[in-house]
């Protein structure tokens, strides 16, 4: 058994930025647990990878301009390649969301980075869609994130920072003592000893904390993804193209072919989230309404994937509202890729009791994803305790 002075449980993009985060604010004693072969295996390395900024929320907005900062211009030891692709990003809406998203546009400001655009230059910019819309945004310097090169700099970083890292390493239980979590127990049966634990487990954390005690309530829900068959028409410069409304649906180029999300979502347990057969048909005649151009493509690749939400989905950043020394950074739906490096910032100087902004620490409050009935965790039947001895060690 060894112990650490911070153990950071999950090695997706939440876990690993604030491990790097961390080692970046001179931490010492920092161990990541990850259960995959890699980090990055999970919700981190099968989502779309798209870079995008805009929201309806005022502090997600900020959080995600921070984030994309980041991606633009990191660190000098970073990354030997560039993290983003900037093919543009195009917003589209029909008549039932075209109000939501003026409105978002509006609020974020002349910081948004956005630019209205008609019918003609969205034909411009992707000409083989076919698409009805009522509003239209144009976001030149958003596009595409290199994930892998984005999780390998956090990963690089970190132990360059002195943090441990270890993979195939599951974590069944925390370890609870007066209503402090001490550590974890792993799935070996053995058990690692911590003053500060972080729960940035992805879709795994809201189990294991609530098996602790906390009160705190996040929903993974899966979503299907696919890519079609390589077609000679479709341009690789192509930009992102999102739209919303009653029919949603995301792309872009991928692999010579076309990566679709018809926006599909279905709670699920993160144990069993295997691909629905029944998804096929959406994906398929949603894109071909929309992209005819491909609707004799075939699909290269299907998957299914993650995004995790607390509570009116806001993130969950900070301390339990119940358990002393238990810290969060979970709940990023869907926002992990642009918002990781800000999200991971933020945790660990919560963690070092450093400032970290009022604005962030209020919005992103653990306190806000509690459930309806919080539980002391002195009451849960299912904490384990520490022994004294092993606790005395720290």
């Amino acid at each position: 058994m060894s112990d650490s002075s911070i153990l950071v449980i999950g090695g997706g993009v939440a876990g690993a930025a604030t491990a790097w985060s961390l080692t970046q604010l001179g931490a010492e004693g920092v161990t990541l647990l990850e259960r995959e072969r890699t980090l990055g295996a999970q919700s981190s390395g099968l989502n779309a990878a798209i870079l995008r900024t805009l929201s309806s929320s005022r502090a997600l907005n900020e959080f995600s301009r921070r984030g994309a900062d980041f991606l633009h211009s990191p660190p000098t030891d970073f990354s030997p390649v560039p993290l983003v692709h900037t093919t543009g990003l195009v917003l589209t809406a029909d008549a039932s969301a075209s109000r939501e998203l003026k409105e978002s546009f509006q609020a974020a400001g002349p910081d948004s980075g956005g630019v209205p655009i008609d019918r003609e230059r969205l034909r411009e910019l992707f000409p083989a869609l076919e698409l009805e819309f009522e509003f239209a945004l144009w976001f030149p310097r958003e596009g595409r994130i290199d994930i892998a090169a984005l999780m390998a700099g956090f990963e690089r970083g970190a132990r360059r920072g002195g943090a441990t890292i270890e993979t195939h390493c599951s974590v069944t239980d925390l370890l609870v003592e007066n209503g402090s979590v001490c550590g974890v127990r792993l799935e070996s049966g053995e058990r690692r000893l911590a003053e500060k634990t972080v729960l940035a487990a992805g879709a795994w954390a809201g189990a294991l904390g609530r098996r602790a005690g906390s009160p705190l309530e996040l929903e993974p829900r899966r979503r299907h993804l696919m890519v079609t068959t390589r077609a000679a028409e479709l341009d690789p410069g192509l930009p992102v193209i999102w739209h919303h409304g009653r029919e949603p649906f995301y792309a872009r180029p991928e692999s010579g072919g076309l990566l679709f999300c018809a926006c599909d979502e279905q709670v699920v347990d993160p144990d069993h989230c295997s691909v629905d057969p029944k998804v096929h048909e959406l994906l398929a005649d949603r894109a071909s309404a929309h992209l005819p151009s491909l609707a004799q493509a075939g699909i290269s690749s299907l998957w299914a994937g993650m995004r995790t939400f607390g509570r009116d989905h806001h993130f969950v950043i900070g301390p339990d509202p119940i358990l002393r020394d238990l810290y969060w950074v979970a709940g990023l739906g869907g926002h992990g890729m642009v918002c990781g490096a800000p999200a991971g910032d933020l945790a660990a100087r919560e963690l070092l009791g450093m400032d970290s902004g009022a604005l962030f620490r209020e919005d992103f409050s653990p306190s806000k994803a509690a459930g309806t009935s919080p539980f002391s965790a002195a009451d849960s039947s299912t904490l384990h305790e520490c022994a004294a001895e092993d606790r005395n060690r720290l």
